[in-house]
């Protein structure tokens, strides 16, 4: 059920209470609409939704109006999924990165730690995979870049510590990825340095 309710041409606070009230009185599984033209209009109702941690999204936009949309009945419960989703994706990419390095992790960890690693021989396995392991991991920092620029930016806003920090999770998941795909090219520069 979509409920409208007009906020057009009224001085501020007024479109806070008049959204906070028709809110309260929204039922579960129902939108609500609300019509602003003036810029502190919008930004106050935004800042309400935001406090109240109410799913919205501008639903139009132009000169003479703007239509912000509360969704209730959709919590951060149901970005519960997506977070699992995330988190799955880029623990793989990061373990696909690891597998990618392991010709050369075991003289890494000796370099970083200074005991041997002999024990981590073993890890020899994999490197015929490596440029497999590299691809697999940067298709899924690929796929996770993509979903933020195509559907998190215009996603509901949410308050879930993933949904304020996704960006900052992915960045640093990427520089990981892509230092553990790229440790085997430049590892032997720096320890020929040494």
């Amino acid at each position: 059920m979509i409920k409208k309710l007009d906020c057009k041409n009224l001085a501020c606070p007024e479109p806070v209470l008049r959204t906070k009230e028709a809110w309260e009185s929204l039922e579960d599984d129902s939108i609500l609409d609300i019509e602003l033209n003036s810029i502190s209009s919008i930004e106050n109702v935004k800042r309400f939704a935001k406090s109240q941690g109410i799913y919205f999204k501008v639903k139009s936009k132009t000169k003479e109006l703007t239509i912000i949309s509360l969704v209730k009945g959709y919590e951060c419960e149901l970005e519960q999924k997506e977070d699992k989703k995330f988190y799955a994706i880029i623990f793989s990419s990061i373990v696909s990165a690891i597998l990618a390095s392991t010709c050369c992790l075991a003289p890494l960890l000796f370099l970083l730690f200074g005991v041997s690693m002999g024990s981590l021989t073993f890890l020899q396995i994999f490197a015929p995979y490596h440029t497999y392991f590299s691809i697999i991991a940067f298709c899924l920092i690929v796929y996770l870049w993509y979903d933020y620029f195509k559907k998190r930016k215009n996603a509901l806003v949410c308050a879930t510590p993933l949904c304020k920090n996704y960006k900052l999770y992915l960045i640093l998941g990427s520089f990981f990825v892509i230092v553990m795909i790229t440790y085997p090219y430049w590892a032997g520069y720096i320890l020929e340095r040494l």
